[in-house]
């Protein structure tokens, strides 16, 4: 064939990414033959079309196309080392379509396009998510990220209905990223990544001509974009990182690791390893990760050479700290820079480079409402407007004031908890309102305590702290509760487990009580049975409640009002971290339909 009856022969769908030139102008024949040069670096043999700044002319305008094919050797996932002939032949695309201040790009199995990517950036998030979008638009699926900072947070999650606008809650979607979205508008649908600038609209493959036309029609509806009121406004606010970052304040950060497992879980991982100058190891990098997948505070600190720098507070890596750049935040260390992954492509990059390049955590800022995630600031603007329906689930007892411990001490002769401990109030305080009262404390618990009664299941976790205010103490009483949540309806596979430890007595520190873990009520298989038939309940009420003596509900309540008011207090940074927990706590239980209470000081 001849390049022009190869170039015909090219299928493609209306699918590409869109991203704006950060200067105007054509982009150079220099440029793109360095784009094609990496992104073919592992080619086999010579290129199977070629083709650079080819000229044409649609709707009226002046157009450049380059396309580039090749073939690339891979190793299959099933073998450990290559092999002569034990290799797969792939085939691999990239289309660039050049328009004055965008560009369109097509592309399958390609990877690197470095300099290429230091002249675009992607589509503004409000532009490409409303592009689509007008008051006849129907919502078929969501995809979201939540930026909320409690690691046992449902950390995302995808909906679908003929109409999300019409079948969906906006209750808590204000911590909610939309990052994929599908709608249709009469016969036509359109998939939107939003973090990666991808179009795609459903529909027959056609030729390079009709998907320049094409191209150039979405470029005149980016152009032409006026922002408007539409269903996607329940989200999370994003706003503009770069009038924003001089000012921005990091107080906390959470590690995600779901981009990762999902790299695993694709079998993209070849191997990781540990590599100190000449010394290389094999490691577990999921076991070394894992210590870092809990909130972490963020100081400011000024260097010898008398520059700030914002440094992550961790006992395992003394040199891990964020970077605010002009457009981004990213993190930084040397010796996780020593950490590799190596790719089934045979892409190799440190642990630090793949957080930064997956954009996998979320930082909170001394301002309130301001979220990082996914490359993006945001904003939840209910936040502090809804700080008086925070606080009405907390609910004061003087009885907290004069408690010790959480569970007291015990002897072999004990049969009830100390009465100045929060174990003790509890049982004291709610014993007597349920047909049945369990504790199931230790082991694969699912609460400290359980309460069953007519049409009610009540999830009771508690928590003692010496200290006032205590961030952590409340993100680890919240994630008790978060991760539990599934088990106000529990599955048949999990009564055998508990029916036997509801029948001994409970043991603390080796010492053997006569404490019953059915602390009212008949024996473990009449409460197996009782809760059985509650689960089945058309109206069943669940409740959760946390059970707290480090917060007074006075004191979170002036902490807040002085954050609305912009205040420097003491807390702060610890109040907003509860702030958030809170609306976590409060957003996980409503997706269960489960009411929160929280008990505290007054």
């Amino acid at each position: 064939m001849t390049e022009n009856e190869l170039i015909n022969n090219l299928t493609l769908n209306e699918n590409a990414y869109f991203y704006k030139k950060i200067k105007k102008g054509i982009l150079s024949k220099n440029l793109i033959d360095t784009t094609f040069k990496e992104a073919s670096s592992d080619k086999m043999g010579n290129y199977l079309l070629r083709v650079i700044k080819s000229k044409t002319k649609v709707n009226n305008k002046d157009v450049e196309y380059s396309i580039c094919v090749f073939k690339y050797p891979k190793k299959p996932s099933f073998i450990d080392e290559e092999l002569k002939d034990w290799e797969e032949v792939k085939l691999a695309y990239i289309v660039i379509v050049d328009f004055e201040n965008y560009i369109a790009v097509s592309k399958r199995n390609i990877s690197g396009t470095k300099e290429l990517s230091k002249k675009i950036f992607p589509l503004d998030y409000n532009t490409i998510s409303s592009l689509f979008i007008d008051e006849d638009t129907a919502f078929e699926k969501i995809s979201m990220n939540n930026m909320n900072i409690s690691d046992n947070a449902v950390r995302s999650k995808s909906v679908e209905a003929v109409d999300l606008k019409e079948s969906i809650s906006s209750l808590g979607l204000q911590t909610y990223i939309p990052s994929n979205l599908r709608v249709s508008n009469d016969d036509d649908k359109v998939s939107l990544s939003l973090g990666s600038s991808r179009i795609n609209k459903f529909g027959k493959k056609s030729n390079i001509v009709f998907f320049i036309s094409w191209s150039d029609n979405i470029i005149d509806k980016i152009e032409n974009f006026k922002a408007s009121e539409n269903f996607l406004t329940s989200f999370a606010t994003p706003l503009d990182f770069e009038k924003e970052n001089s000012s921005l304040k990091p107080i906390a950060i959470l590690l995600l690791l779901t981009k990762l497992y999902d790299e695993y879980e694709a079998n993209r991982i070849e191997s990781t390893k540990l590599i100190f100058e000449e010394y290389e190891k094999e490691i577990d990098v999921i076991s070394i990760l894992n210590n870092f997948s809990r909130l972490m505070e963020v100081k400011e600190l000024v260097s010898d050479e008398g520059n700030s720098y914002f440094k992550i507070l961790n006992p395992f890596v003394n040199d891990l700290s964020l970077s605010i750049n002009p457009k981004s935040i990213t993190l930084r260390s040397s010796k996780l820079k020593k950490l590799m992954i190596k790719l089934t492509d045979g892409t190799e990059l440190s642990i630090i480079d793949f957080f930064n390049r997956t954009s996998s955590y979320i930082i909170n800022f001394d301002r309130v409402e301001l979220v990082y995630s996914h490359r993006k600031l945001f904003k939840d603007s209910r936040l502090l407007a809804n700080t008086d329906a925070f606080l009405s689930v907390f609910k004061p007892s003087t009885d907290l004031n004069s408690v010790s411990s959480e569970k007291g001490s015990v002897l072999p002769t004990s049969t009830e908890f100390n009465a100045g401990s929060i174990f003790g109030f509890v049982e004291d305080k709610y014993l007597s309102s349920f047909k049945f009262f369990i504790c199931d404390d230790l082991g694969k618990e699912w609460a400290d305590h359980i309460g069953l009664d007519e049409n009610n299941i009540s999830f009771f976790h508690s928590k003692y702290k010496e200290s006032k205010f205590s961030a952590s103490a409340f993100q680890d009483i919240v994630g008790q509760a978060q991760k539990n949540l599934g088990n106000l309806s529990p599955a048949d596979n999990q009564w055998e487990m508990k029916q036997k430890f509801w029948d001994r007595d409970y043991v603390l520190d080796k010492t053997t009580t006569q404490i019953h873990r059915i602390r009212k009520g008949s024996n473990s298989d009449d409460a197996i049975d009782y809760f059985k038939n509650l689960k089945a309940q058309p109206n069943l009420t669940k409740k959760v409640y946390l059970v707290i003596n480090f917060i007074s509900k006075l004191e979170l309540t002036d902490g807040l009002q002085k954050l609305k008011n912009n205040e420097t207090f003491k807390e702060r940074n610890e109040v907003i971290q509860i702030l958030w927990f809170i609306s976590s706590l409060i957003s996980s239980c409503n997706e269960v339909s489960a009411e929160t209470y929280i008990i505290c000081k007054p």
